[in-house]
Formats: C-alpha cells, structure tokens, sequence
C-alpha cells in the first residue's frame, strides 16, 4: 500500500536559509514542498494552501513585517493544517495546530484536558532544542 507524500508549503524570504529548508526537505522520502517567495501576499499564500492541501506550512519569520497572527489565521480557514513559524534571531520554532471536538457532557472538558496534557512537548517554554 503506498502512502500519500507529506506536502508542505514553504513561504519566506528568498534567501539562502529558505533555499537549504527546501532543498533538505524535498530530499526527504515521500515528502513533497512547495515553495513561495515572501514577495508573494499572503493572498497568495492561503491560495497556494487551498490548492495543495499540504500537511504543513512552514513560515519563516523575521526581519520582515510578517504578521505573528497569521499561523492562527491560516489555521482558521485550514482546520487540519500544521504551521510551522522559525526565526532566526534566536533559532527558534513555534507549532500550531488547531484541535475541535462536539462537546456533549461535560465529563468531556476533562477528557480534552488530560488528552492535552498528555500530548504537550518535552520540551518547556524557552528551552531549546
């Protein structure tokens, strides 16, 4: 049985960093990228996501104004997708995703809360990597 290629939309500064995630990430198995410039809006960017459906978009933020709210709206328009935000300044990586569920007891809040719990990092807040 094959399986579907991750896909992953790359959006950022055409630079030589942007370039390298490309490349390395292209040279994976089964993964599939797609790469838009940073001069691209972000129209563009949410187009290019309707259209792939990737499993992943990767940002790269930094010495350009790019909005840090724009993870949250991708994720409002693309419920399933994974964004992925790295900066430079102190090599640093930031994952959102975007979790819904019915609630229909309120024994449910709790089952939300230790499934959370249960699936947070090792990692804490401000350790690195």
């Amino acid at each position: 049985m094959e399986t579907r290629p991750k896909a992953i939309v790359l959006w950022g500064k055409e630079d030589l960093l942007v370039s390298s995630f490309g490349y390395y990430l292209a040279s994976q198995k089964n993964w599939q990228v797609v790469g838009i410039s940073k001069k691209e809006s972000i129209e563009i960017l949410d187009q290019a996501v309707k259209e792939t459906n990737p499993d992943f978009v990767i940002i790269r933020l930094g010495e350009y104004n790019v909005t840090t709210l724009l993870p949250m709206q991708l994720l409002q328009r693309h419920p399933s997708l994974k964004v992925i935000t790295v900066r430079l300044e102190n090599n640093s990586m930031e994952v959102y995703s975007k979790y819904a569920r019915e609630t229909k007891k309120a024994t449910d809040l709790i089952s939300v809360l230790d499934h959370t719990w249960n699936q947070r990092p090792a990692v804490t807040a401000g350790e690195r990597i």
